[in-house]
């Protein structure tokens, strides 16, 4: 009996927190997407916006034509992919630290990153990247996922597809691939590529159009709710493995396909902007300090608080030097580098102190 009315107690505070936390972030959500609309190096106002957001609902005829296009060609696309690509990384995040059982844990450990960056850095040096918005998007793609491929079968050669073994050949191929791009920006002799691979590594969604959209949305939507629907799983996967085989769950084969679902959104998301350092890490620690440990709040309020982080930046970097644009990437890092040094701080504290 007390243990019912300690798991009903347990319940009703995480539905508590859930109900007043996810509607916050959704209004602030909205606002921010209302503020980045009406703001960059063509000035539109509020009332624009609103009447490109409920066009259905609100004589939206005297929106002028060219300020028509930039949010609607412009705008609207690079918000789309920064709530898609924000949400992504950091489930994928969280989801990793879970299984890992390691808070250090992100998406570049499984070599997703730097596959996809040597996939996008080959594109562009073979002079192939320019021949559709979709080419450069999908060979990252791929690459992203072969590197996986590469790690995950090196830490079953080597070891078993957990823990240290698997973090352990995810920096060993990282190594290896960021040594191909190293090789590639030496190598390349013409201004325009070498812009255009720095440009692409530093991160970012000015390029970004409704095809980058079209390509991202159906992967990120159908595997976001795998991660908020079995969150569960990743707090028993975070137990001692012998604990979680105690409570009946198959570790090996959870662990696998949490890490198949999480390698496919850092691979899309990092395919249409680059390289994100830190997001992954990030957004996940900031939640638990909000909502607490429990995945069931963790994995759905991370893709929240990351959407509307990646929102933020990418309206900092669009409107801080108007006319002129910075690299996403370069806000995430510049953020994220300080919080990643004070985590790593913690932790020792942590470890002196038991």
């Amino acid at each position: 009996m007390l243990n019912t009315n300690l798991k009903s107690i347990r319940y009703f505070s995480v539905y508590q927190k859930f109900i007043f936390i996810v509607p916050l972030l959704i209004v602030t959500g909205f606002i921010l997407v209302v503020i980045s609309l009406s703001n960059g190096a063509v000035s539109t106002t509020f009332l624009d916006s609103f009447k490109y957001i409920f066009g259905y609902f609100i004589d939206s005829s005297n929106i002028d034509p060219v300020k028509d296009k930039v949010i609607s060609n412009i705008r609207m696309p690079r918000i789309m992919l920064s709530l898609l690509v924000g949400s992504a990384l950091a489930v994928s995040g969280a989801s990793l630290q879970g299984i890992f059982k390691n808070p250090m844990a992100d998406p570049g450990i499984i070599g997703v990153s730097s596959g996809a960056a040597a996939g996008a850095v080959i594109t562009i040096s073979l002079g192939i990247a320019s021949s559709s918005l979709l080419v450069l998007p999908t060979f990252s793609f791929f690459g992203g996922l072969i590197a996986a491929f590469a790690v995950f079968l090196l830490s079953r050669i080597t070891a078993n597809s957990s823990g240290t073994s698997f973090i352990l050949s995810g920096l060993a191929v990282s190594a290896f691939l960021n040594s191909i791009i190293s090789l590639v920006l030496v190598s390349s002799k013409k201004f325009g590529e070498l812009n255009a691979i720095l440009n692409w590594l530093a991160g970012g969604f000015q390029d970004s159009r409704w095809e980058h959209v079209y390509m991202a949305a159906p992967i990120i939507l159908f595997l976001l709710p795998f991660f908020f629907i079995f969150s569960n799983r990743i707090n028993i996967l975070s137990l001692s493995d012998d604990s979680a085989k105690t409570l009946g769950l198959n570790v090996e084969l959870n662990r696998f396909i949490f890490l198949i679902l999480a390698t496919l959104m850092t691979s899309i998301s990092v395919a249409v902007c680059g390289i994100l350092a830190f997001v992954g890490i990030m957004i996940p620690h900031i939640t638990r300090l909000i909502v607490g440990p429990d995945n069931r709040l963790v994995i759905p309020i991370s893709a929240l608080i990351g959407a509307v982080f990646l929102l933020s930046g990418d309206l900092i970097a669009r409107t801080i030097f108007i006319p002129n644009e910075i690299r996403l990437g370069i806000i995430t890092s510049f953020i994220g580098a300080p919080y990643f040094i004070y985590l790593l701080i913690k932790q020792r504290k942590n470890f002196i102190e038991r």
